[in-house]
């Protein structure tokens, strides 16, 4: 019995630093999911004629750019097939967006992600 329960906590001592690690990994990838997701919803937005970076007419910065895609817009032109279409993603927290802005970057006047790797 007692070798039982030495074996489990050596087996426990082992896989214990592998959590946090897996923890940290999980974290990185949800990270990078969101900018990912933020990047197609730019994108799809932009090719329905909204763009993010230049509506409204405030500083184009990342954060600024997330901030907006995070609150959502509609395409106004009534002319466009995506008349009223909402674009965002509104459920990602500020703790979540300021993580995932380190993978985004404005080139072009484009929000462009970037995976780090």
């Amino acid at each position: 019995m007692l070798v039982v329960i030495a074996v489990i906590g050596i087996l426990a001592a082992i896989a214990v630093p592998n959590i946090g690690r897996i923890n940290n990994a999980a974290e990185l990838s949800k990270d990078r999911r969101n900018a990912q997701q933020l990047a197609s919803v730019y994108s799809a937005a932009s090719a329905a004629g909204y763009d993010f970076v230049t509506t409204p007419t405030t500083a184009a910065t990342v954060d600024a750019v997330t901030t907006r895609i995070i609150t959502g817009a509609s395409v106004t032109d009534s002319t466009s097939p995506f008349y009223n279409q909402y674009f965002g993603v509104p459920n990602i927290s500020a703790t979540e967006r300021a993580a995932a802005n380190a993978y985004l970057a404005l080139s072009n006047g484009m929000l462009v992600y970037n995976s780090g790797l």
